[in-house]
């Protein structure tokens, strides 16, 4: 499948879809380094340009002046200021208010070693992918190297690759790459308009918010929530708007199913004198943890995860929920997050009529659950 997936990019520059050489006349920005796309900044003033970007870092990094002006210092003298074509701009360019220019980052994952990704369907300027535990979905913070979208770019040779939707760092399987910019707004608008069916798999302890109440296998649930994530924030909050000036909200809704249960491993010891205590459950422990199919009818940011926490079945090896855990803590690193994207179904752009169904392999963790 990949020589194919190869063989359509390949064919995708002949007809210009994404050549380098169209985008740089087009002149909307410089072509990616390394698969990474550089940042846009717009022009604010008659500083010089050194001047500008020292003002505008300031304002979106937590490091003191004189980090700041040195690494603008340096980003200069590498060549990583540049213009919409790609030229590099001096410290000392003023520019028209308002006109764009570009940094190119320097990765601090990069000579990280990137996983080959598995490619499960592949269709007309897209394809998706099973994504790994271990990459981002986008380049962002310091998971700029360690994103699919780099590591696509990089194993297709092709820059033009984006995401159509995403997915948590932690969260692995299904998801759906475009390969130019003539095929991006056609996908997206399918998430854009909820034409695009997503089914998770999910491991949980808990055995719910009052006694008693552990699900059985079978028991479907219909989850809804008012959720609120303020900017800057790691995690979202249930009920109660965060008080701040930038609060994205929504009314999640979520269908829930246990697929099954699967034994606690024997090794777990409980401590003294809460033999029956659990997360989000006092005295109720169950003696197995449970696993959920989920259908997100929303799309909110960490919707599933905050979702199955608030009703007392926190995911197993979830760092954020219930509550954010020490970046060290071994829950942070071990077990990975068993949140799963298992399969994607959407109509195809070309034929709205043709049902497109995306499976991806269930994980380990998945298996094992009793009936």
């Amino acid at each position: 499948m990949e020589k194919a997936v190869a063989a359509a990019v390949k064919t995708a520059n002949r007809r210009g879809v994404v050549g380098r050489r169209n985008k740089r006349r087009a002149g909307t920005r410089p072509p990616a380094r390394g698969g990474i796309d550089p940042v846009a900044f717009t022009s604010i003033g008659e500083d010089t340009l050194e001047r500008q970007l020292q003002t505008q870092l300031e304002r979106k990094l937590s490091l003191s002046a004189a980090e700041i002006a040195d690494f603008v210092a340096t980003a200069f003298a590498a060549g990583d200021v540049v213009s919409s074509l790609g030229v590099a701009l001096s410290p000392d360019a003023k520019l028209l208010t308002g006109q764009r220019y570009y940094l190119h980052r320097v990765a601090p994952d990069e000579g990280v070693a990137l996983p080959k990704l598995q490619v499960l369907w592949e269709g007309e300027g897209a394809i998706v992918v099973n994504k790994p535990a271990s990459l981002a979905t986008i380049p962002r913070g310091s998971w700029i190297t360690r994103a699919v979208v780099v590591a696509a770019r990089r194993q297709f040779g092709n820059d033009e690759i984006t995401a159509a939707h995403r997915l948590d760092r932690l969260t692995t399987g299904c998801l759906l790459l475009t390969l130019g910019s003539k095929y991006r707004a056609r996908y997206q608008q399918l998430f854009d308009r909820r034409q695009v069916k997503k089914i998770y798999l999910a491991r949980s302890r808990g055995g719910g918010r009052t006694e008693g109440s552990s699900p059985q296998v079978g028991e479907s649930f219909d989850f809804q929530l008012p959720m609120f994530k303020e900017t800057g924030s790691l995690a979202v909050s249930i009920g109660t708007p965060p008080i701040g000036s930038k609060v994205a909200s929504c009314q999640s809704r979520t269908h829930g199913l246990v697929l099954g249960k699967i034994p606690l491993p024997e090794e777990i010891e409980k401590p003294e004198g809460e033999e029956n205590a659990s997360p989000g459950n006092p005295g109720n422990a169950p003696e197995k943890e449970l696993l959920w199919q989920l259908e997100p009818e929303t799309g909110f940011t960490h919707q599933l995860r905050a979702t199955l926490a608030h009703f007392g079945y926190p995911l197993v090896g979830d760092p954020l929920y219930p509550e954010v855990l020490p970046a060290k803590a071994p829950e942070n690193v071990k077990p990975q997050l068993c949140l799963h994207a298992q399969e994607l179904q959407f109509p195809d752009p070309e034929n709205p009529a043709n049902l497109i169904t995306v499976t991806a392999p269930a994980p380990t963790w998945a298996k094992g659950a009793l009936s």
